[in-house]
């Protein structure tokens, strides 16, 4: 009777390990080797008007993730589709000319750490131009005269190779809709025996993020320091002028001074500079407030060195500093449309300003 209870005995304990090891073999393999550390090299590229595309770095053992974004400011975050497999979503249904910030995280039976914030504005991106040496001569001004616009657009500067006006509101240039007459003028200065050179100007008109061979608005061969290159142009109206860039945004002019003339608006080259600038198109017949009633807040000079002027808000707006890493550093009242910069460190910031139910957050450089 004992042999027979100790085989039985015996016989269940085999049984019982034999469904161990087997549920062990058969774990996945996933479960034994994944983790819930934050993902790595978050980055955004292919930046729309609507769409942005997040990726990481893919981690083998851990093939599933999860994103989340959401305008700085704000407490609802939105999930994107489970990403399982690879390392990159493209987010789509953004708001035009809106800054969001977007994390990604591990999931491994559970949620995993969120990575640190990154934060990207959804705006018209244009091809990357400039030169390698300014050495030689660099633009100096541009000034655009408007029709029926009282005050021209008069921009002074200095050597660099590329400059980005577009955030700067005392350079942006104001069209009217169908308007003729306008004109642009360019002047550089010379380093030694000034050469020719050609001036090359485009302006967005479509509004599609390209500088097409059709807007162009200034081509002007042989230009040297003696005179500067001048050209009279119009603005189409519609619906040549999409309805859609009136009152938008994005819109840009460039600027390219080279030695030889450029076959479009985008690539590197060695002596001259390259500029750009923010446009509005406004409408008569709508007025010029309603034409612009899309206009987001702006904050220039940027780079900024003591001051950091905001256009678009009320006195009543406040405002919080974050650094690179997404750390606030500090908040306030603005007073009288500026930001005090004298005690930040040099680097690249955020500024978010609240006023009254909205929020935008922008991207500066304290030099």
């Amino acid at each position: 009777m004992t042999k027979k209870l100790l085989f039985v005995f015996s016989f269940i304990l085999g049984i019982s390990n034999f469904h161990a090891t087997h549920k062990i073999e058969e774990e996945p393999q996933s479960l034994l080797y994944c983790d819930t550390n934050a993902p790595t090299g978050v980055q955004m590229s292919n930046i729309t008007l609507t769409t942005g595309t997040v990726t990481w770095t893919a981690d083998p053992n851990t093939p599933d993730n999860m994103i989340r974004y959401r305008i700085p400011g704000t407490t609802f975050w939105m999930t994107g589709t489970p990403v399982s497999g690879q390392n990159s979503f493209t987010i789509t249904g953004l708001q035009p000319c809106t800054v969001y910030e977007v994390q990604v995280s591990k999931t491994c039976i559970t949620q995993g750490t969120w990575s640190n914030p990154i934060f990207f504005a959804t705006t018209l991106n244009y091809c990357t131009s400039a030169s390698t040496d300014t050495t030689m001569m660099h633009i100096s001004n541009v000034t655009v005269t408007s029709t029926g616009i009282t005050t021209p657009m008069v921009s002074d500067s200095g050597a660099s190779n590329y400059t980005d006006y577009r955030t700067d509101v005392n350079r942006r240039i104001k069209f009217l809709v169908g308007s003729v007459g306008n004109k642009i003028s360019v002047n550089h200065t010379w380093t030694g025996t000034p050469g020719s050179i050609t001036v090359t100007a485009w302006i967005d008109i479509n509004g599609n993020g390209i500088f097409e061979s059709n807007e162009r608005v200034l081509v002007a061969n042989n230009v040297t320091s003696a005179a500067p290159a001048v050209s009279i142009f119009s603005i189409p109206g519609y619906p040549t002028l999409p309805a859609s860039v009136v009152g938008g945004c994005g819109v840009a002019m460039r600027v390219i001074s080279r030695q030889t003339f450029p076959t479009d608006a985008c690539g590197t080259f060695t002596y001259g500079e390259v500029e750009d600038y923010g446009v509005d198109f406004i409408d008569l017949t709508l007025g010029v407030e309603e034409s612009l009633k899309s206009k987001k807040p702006e904050i220039y000079p940027n780079p900024a060195s003591d001051v950091l002027n905001i256009s678009g808000i009320s006195e009543a707006a406040d405002y919080e500093i974050y650094n690179a890493v997404g750390q606030k550093i500090d908040e306030g009242r603005v007073s009288n449309h500026q930001v005090n910069l004298n005690h930040l460190s040099k680097g690249v910031y955020f500024i978010q300003l609240k006023d009254k139910e909205k929020v935008t957050r922008l991207k500066f450089i304290k030099k």
